[in-house]
């Protein structure tokens, strides 16, 4: 049986919002993709984890974050963060997912980027 936030570490979302917060994004857009189903306290597939995270438009991140119910996780390295970041940005690198994702709001959606 897999931890609960082991659902939440696999249904993070990437985008590409630091660029739409710091500057114009430089990236094609891509449609948002469909809402994946809930995951269910079961072990994750095989594959890669990220390939079913769900992606959001920059709009949809900058309207949950004003509205408060979404929280801007950078997950890049200290030194990248530390030279530019997006506005309000909480740092929690990759790597550090697994043993921090506890300090995590459980009542917000989670909208990660590495830019």
């Amino acid at each position: 049986m897999s931890h609960p936030r082991s659902a939440v570490i696999a249904g993070l979302l990437w985008i590409a919002a630091g660029a739409a917060f710091a500057q114009p994004p430089q990236l094609t857009p891509q449609p948002p993709a469909p809402m994946p189903a809930p995951v269910q306290d079961q072990a994750q597939p095989s594959g890669d984890p990220l390939a079913a995270a769900r992606r959001i438009t920059a709009a949809e991140a900058r309207e949950a974050i004003e509205k408060g119910t979404a929280v801007l996780v950078d997950v890049r390295a200290k030194e990248s963060y530390d030279i530019e970041h997006a506005q309000g940005a909480i740092l929690l690198p990759v790597y550090e997912i697994p043993t921090r994702a506890n300090e995590l709001p459980k009542d917000k959606l989670i909208i990660t980027y590495c830019t």
